[in-house]
């Protein structure tokens, strides 16, 4: 006879799992509802805390501004220090009223006044005083002595003419602005107008705050005591913030007895109402246990009908029945599953080959219908749009397979994790931006993706979407996997059968990329429309290029822009472009290496790892512009080591290459004798010994005359700074350019400024 076991486990395993799961969620709920509490009152103590200092910082901001306005504006402050300003003139009435006026105009501030050295006499809003009867004069002193010019600690300020003393807060600015000598400018911001602002901006009753200076004197609350004795009265500390401008600390709380008294507030009530809840849910487990029950006695009644094989137990529960009898079906259903899914996988990949390929399109509709690669499967009665993206992956060495083909999804490990996510990312994006994406491995580095979208907006907008999207994709892909990629998009269709156009579009695209300029995104409508130009034409230029290098002619830098300006002009595809590129470098190589007395010089730029390294990235190069650059770098620095090689026979030709890198670098401060050395690969001494011979002057003075050159025209022809001015001319700090220009032209280069002199002949066209 069969056993209930199943009933029982059902019926008692819920009991100790209810009872649990209730217990702990009611404690949970407390410490949520305390934690959530907390949180958002610290959360709300730090945003009101931060509030007040940003309002204090900005609000002696402003009054240290205005008042600095008004002294860097008003003339009678430089005519007070110069002396003009006698005690009765107009001026001098005038001055007063400044002050007085900054006074009544800002609320914060207590009193202003001014400090002359020259006589050392004090203006205030009261008049002029004598700076060793005035009240403030310690204060003088001491900000005559200090350089620091932010807000003072609290200090307290006796009134001329009082005994009484208030507490304030002072700045002082050295006159005339910013640095000048004449005298001081004192700005006194009172701490009980400040008080009173930061009052209006808390309320006492439910939180606390205590702001000290950088000495720590209390500047708030107004009540006097130590920082701990408010603490220990107004309750616990939940944010601690400290103004880098004032060095002042801001500490803040709640006060007790404000926070969590609704928690504590629990009824006798509430606890019958929870037994009752709880009472109930154990009647209806149990009475949800007997009838979710029944199908399964039902089942196992039918279960039973069947014939036991010989060897079968018949007193087994109902558990083991059920799962002998499932298990055989599970391995028929996986079976089956992994078939029909390896040939849903196949047949898509062949229907996605056809359609870029243009076959089988009489049956296109009907196997879309049928493998429904798209999440919503076949549309009908819509418009639809179509476009296809082509993915080229760089930077990719994939192993071949046997078929000849190279695809990332035939390997495993991380290759097949990095194509999933390809191609997951590929379609979730597509998703995002409101097309169907469908991708495919084409090649070894290469993926096709065919796109559809119901058409509910103008097609204007389709393309500058779909440029969106692969822009968002490449940024992605390339911070996320590290993988850089270029995208070419095709024309939009509308039939399935014409979406061949699109991919070959797409792959024209991608051939234009470097010709374009493009890196990440190339567009089908971005495509020239030029004829096809013999390659053998070039082939002229290239001779004139490698004759000029070889006899030593600065020309073969002028061919070789023409030969790249020439394939601009010409909108070669990209393929074309790096057969032109290793026709130049063959013909290079095999130039060099016909010169025996240098070839040996010159191997490593044809042969081991810097030869490959150079070809790789001309062959990688993003743009025509990058490519002309890299060659020109390159080929710059085969120059100068094969001049440098043939220096017994024409040294001239390496003195005239130094002489265009120096005019080139002048403006690196590392430039030295040891530098040309490293970089012509010949001895200082002997790059000295050329300089002399061929400019009868040495290297040193010959760089200085060339920078000073240059500082002498900028300094006449624009209005940048001395020190940005010394750093153009290749030094790192404007003290060691002015000696130097002093030494050289005579003057300093602001009296140079000043007196609007003429620069010299340029040293290039002339002593040069």
């Amino acid at each position: 006879m069969m056993r209930k076991s199943w009933y029982r486990r059902l019926l008692f395993s819920y009991f100790p799992i209810f009872m649990l799961t209730v217990s702990i969620l009611i404690f949970l709920s407390f410490l949520i509802v305390n934690e959530i509490s907390r949180n958002e009152t610290g959360k709300a103590n730090r945003i009101t805390t931060g509030f007040v200092l940003d309002s204090v910082e900005k609000s002696l901001t402003k009054v240290e501004m205005d008042v600095l306005s008004e002294a860097e504006t008003n003339k009678s402050y430089s005519s007070f220090l110069n002396g003009q300003a006698q005690s009765g003139s107009t001026m001098l009435y005038g001055l007063v009223g400044s002050l007085r006026a900054l006074k009544d105009n800002h609320e914060l501030v207590h009193s202003v006044y001014i400090y002359r050295t020259k006589d050392h006499t004090v203006l205030t809003r009261s008049g002029l005083q004598d700076a060793s009867t005035f009240g403030d004069y310690p204060y003088i002193e001491q900000a005559l002595r200090s350089e620091d010019r932010q807000w003072s600690p609290v200090r307290e300020w006796t009134e001329p003419g009082t005994h009484t003393s208030e507490r304030v807060i002072s700045m002082h600015k050295r006159l005339p602005l910013p640095f000048g000598g004449q005298g001081l400018l004192v700005i006194n911001i009172g701490v009980y107008p400040l008080q009173q602002m930061i009052g209006q901006m808390t309320n006492p009753t439910v939180s606390y705050l205590v702001i000290n200076d950088a000495s720590g004197q209390t500047i708030y609350p107004a009540a006097s005591g130590t920082k701990d004795a408010v603490k220990a009265e107004d309750g616990q500390q939940l944010t601690h913030l400290m103004s880098p401008r004032l060095g002042w600390s801001f500490e803040s709380g709640i006060r007790a007895g404000q926070l969590f008294e609704w928690v504590s507030v629990i009824s006798y009530v509430w606890i019958v109402v929870g037994l009752a809840v709880v009472i109930l849910a154990v009647i209806y487990i149990i009475y949800v246990t007997r009838r979710n029950y029944r199908p399964i006695q039902l089942m196992m009644q039918r279960i039973q009908q069947l014939p036991s094989r010989p060897g079968e137990e018949n007193n087994k529960d109902e558990l083991w029945m059920i799962d002998h009898a499932l298990q055989s079906l599970i391995r028929q259903t996986i079976d089956y599953e992994q078939q029909e899914h390896a040939n849903i996988l196949i047949r898509r990949r062949q229907l996605f080959l056809d359609l870029m390929e243009g076959t089988g399109t009489e049956t296109v509709e009907l196997r879309l219908n049928d493998l429904s690669p798209f999440a919503d499967g076949g549309k009908r009665g819509v418009t639809l749009v179509y476009a296809v993206m082509v993915v080229e992956l760089h930077d990719l060495d994939l192993p071949q397979t046997a078929d000849g083909s190279r695809r990332l999804e035939d390997h495993g490990g991380e290759d097949q994790r990095l194509s999933l996510s390809l191609l997951g990312v590929v379609q979730e994006l597509a998703a995002t931006y409101g097309w169907q994406g469908w991708a495919e491995w084409m090649s070894r580095k290469r993926i096709s993706i065919l796109l559809r979208k119901e058409v509910d907006d103008g097609e204007g907008l389709l393309g500058v979407k779909l440029q969106e999207m692969a822009q968002t994709g490449c940024e992605w892909l390339h911070g996320h996997l590290g993988v850089q990629l270029t995208i070419g998009i095709g024309g939009q269709i509308h039939e399935l059968a014409h979406v061949q156009d699109s991919y070959r579009s797409a792959i024209s695209a991608l051939r234009y990329r470097l010709t374009l300029g493009v890196r990440d995104i190339v567009t089908s409508e971005q495509v020239p429309q030029a004829d096809d130009i013999p390659l053998y034409s070039y082939l002229p230029l290239i001779s004139e290029t490698i004759r000029s290098f070889r006899l030593a002619s600065h020309d073969w830098r002028v061919q070789l822009e023409g030969l790249f300006g020439a394939m601009e002009t010409d909108k070669l595809k990209d393929g074309d472009i790096l057969t032109v590129m290793q026709w130049l470098q063959e013909l290079l190589e095999r130039e060099m290496r016909e010169m025996k007395d240098v070839s040996g010089a010159l191997d490593r730029y044809f042969n081991g790892p810097e030869a490959e390294r150079w070809k790789s990235e001309v062959e990688f190069a993003s743009s025509l512009a990058v490519m002309h650059t890299l060659m020109l770098e390159h080929m710059t620095t085969v120059y100068r080591t094969y001049v440098a090689a043939s220096e017994t026979k024409s040294y001239r030709a390496m003195v005239s290459e130094m002489k265009q890198y120096i005019e080139e670098h002048y403006t690196n401060p590392d430039l030295s004798l040891n530098h040309l050395s490293e970089r012509f690969d010949v001895s200082p001494k002997y790059a000295s010994h050329l300089f002399k011979t061929e400019f009868d002057m040495k290297f040193v003075d010959f760089l200085t005359r060339l920078r000073m050159n240059h500082a002498q025209q900028m300094l006449c022809n624009t209005t940048e700074t001395v020190q940005h001015i010394a750093t153009q001319v290749g030094y790192a700090n404007s003290i060691t350019f002015g000696r130097v220009f002093k030494r050289v032209v005579g003057v300093t280069p602001g009296d140079y400024r000043k007196l609007r002199l003429k620069p010299e002949d340029s040293l290039t066209g002339g002593a040069l």
